[in-house]
């Protein structure tokens, strides 16, 4: 991508919202191609919670671009159960290497869901989500990362085949970028391994016998005894 280029559309159907307590869904509301969503909240959601409505609104098969700082556990357990639904064809995750090197129990289970193909690590700071079906393509900008921070942050949704194709772009050199070589290969894996140590397997201890039960319970005699009973 070139140096200084920049985007500017007109005509578009610009919407302005606001909200305190309202999830991503009833904040952002309808996503018709055209429209532009620029929003306040007060982080009662964060961007997992917009991706989800994202791919909600854009219906069918859907491929999913996330670039973002970082993540917290909810979300980690969010962004695995969209993988479940059946709604998601491809995912591709741009993610700070902090994440995955400093925080394996959140970058562990995203890996688990996700597969090792599916992340890139780099210097990445940029808040972008792009969701592309075959009836709609939409990117959202935020101030917000995949977990929810309690304080205002902001986004802008547009639902525009010309600004997803800028953005698609900007990320997919990104994603070249950082593709792994042999001797690179092991910041993905062995993040991996930490998080399946850290987590280990609970030990399975052998059922107790009657005797042994037996032999840590109180005698009859010395619960009457000191109950007073004779």
């Amino acid at each position: 991508m070139g140096k200084g280029v920049a985007m500017r559309r007109a005509g578009v159907k610009r919407y302005f919202v606001a909200s305190r307590l309202e999830g991503a869904a009833e904040t952002i509301g309808v996503l018709n191609h055209g429209d532009e969503v620029s929003g306040l909240t007060c982080g009662q959601f964060s961007m997992i919670d917009i991706l989800e409505h994202m791919v909600n609104e854009a219906g069918g098969q859907c491929d999913v671009c996330v670039s973002t700082w970082t993540a917290g556990i909810y979300d980690v357990e969010r962004a695995a159960s969209l993988a479940k639904n059946g709604n998601i064809r491809s995912t591709k995750w741009l993610i700070d290497r902090s994440m995955f090197s400093k925080s394996p129990q959140y970058s562990g289970p995203m890996i688990e869901a996700f597969g090792l193909q599916s992340f890139r690590d780099c210097k990445v700071h940029a808040k972008v989500t792009l969701v592309s079906s075959g009836a709609k393509r939409m990117v959202c900008r935020s101030s917000m990362n995949l977990n929810k921070n309690l304080q205002t942050e902001q986004f802008d949704i547009s639902v525009c085949d010309e600004a997803y194709a800028f953005f698609h772009r900007w990320f997919d050199d990104l994603w070249q970028a950082a593709m792994p070589d042999a001797s690179a290969d092991h910041v993905f894996a062995e993040v991996f391994e930490r998080f399946t140590a850290m987590r280990g397997k609970p030990d399975v201890l052998p059922w107790p016998s009657a005797r042994e039960v037996g032999a840590g319970l109180n005698k009859a005699s010395d619960i009457a005894r000191r109950l007073g009973v004779t």
